[in-house]
């Protein structure tokens, strides 16, 4: 009799953590639709409606991992429309949850990478691998080492960048990304022989996306601004460049353009070089 009394004791208390922790363990049906619904809004780039979404979850939804959830939701949507401050907020009240929630830290960690506070952001980025050391989830681990060569190449930190970087695509080979960050670190060092090279990968393995061409052309410049010395003019490189050498970067250029790439940078180098 005593020990059945001891445990209803033990069992009521433990509801009761749980209930005056955040009202319910485990999520409904109905708010883990609305999650799915919001994660998907993030995805799709609809950072507005996300963040509606979500504020509403925090609102209706009494489960702590609902809300754990729903926080993480609405530090991405804000980290996407570049709220920096309030997604550090979010993050960090979904941290409050769980100190462990992944999806909080590394948004978090995004927020302050947002924020210009490098040496944060490294470190929770840092403690988000040590997290998921075991995570079968390989695309995610790789993204998390692309966000680290990201801060160490603003640090011109070139040869961890490189190694980071490496290691992302190592984990995650068909993510055009990682080759741009790539041929971005060759480009710091002037190397753009190699830069053009990651360029050329990240257009072919991203279906030939807007960003990858514009990153090859601008390394194009810059290589050829390195060669002749005339600085940024376009006219003054104009004069200078072979006309093979324009006939290949005002190729580049007709390519970029023809799937959408809209630079005024790059349509005044037009005029400049492409008569």
């Amino acid at each position: 009799m005593k020990r059945t009394t001891l445990i209803c004791c033990i069992g009521f208390c433990l509801l009761t953590f749980f209930s005056c922790r955040s009202g319910l363990v485990t999520t409904s049906n109905k708010c883990y639709d609305a999650i799915k619904a919001g994660e998907a809004s993030n995805s799709a780039g609809n950072y507005s409606a996300a963040l509606d979404q979500f504020n509403n979850i925090l609102k209706t939804c009494d489960a702590y991992d609902a809300k754990e959830k729903a926080y993480a939701g609405k530090a991405t949507a804000l980290n996407g429309m570049k709220q920096y401050n309030d997604a550090l907020a979010a993050a960090n009240e979904g941290l409050k949850i769980s100190s462990t929630g992944v999806d909080n830290m590394f948004q978090k960690a995004s927020a302050e990478l947002g924020l210009g506070m490098q040496e944060e952001a490294k470190a929770d980025f840092a403690k988000i691998i040590d997290m998921t050391t075991k995570n079968k989830n390989v695309k995610e681990r790789a993204t998390i080492y692309g966000k680290i060569a990201e801060l160490d190449l603003r640090e011109n930190m070139f040869s961890d960048a490189m190694n980071n970087v490496e290691t992302a695509i190592s984990l995650d080979s068909t993510n055009p990304d990682f080759y741009i960050l790539k041929g971005d670190v060759y480009a710091a060092q002037k190397d753009y022989t190699n830069a053009l090279t990651a360029y050329d990968q990240a257009a072919t393995i991203g279906g030939n996306t807007t960003k990858s061409w514009q990153a090859k052309i601008e390394a194009e410049t810059k290589m050829y601004q390195k060669k002749y010395s005339t600085g940024t003019e376009a006219a003054a490189l104009a004069k200078k460049m072979s006309a093979s050498e324009k006939q290949v970067l005002c190729g580049d250029i007709a390519r970029a353009q023809q799937i959408g790439l809209k630079n005024q940078t790059i349509d005044l180098l037009q005029l400049a070089l492409c008569k």
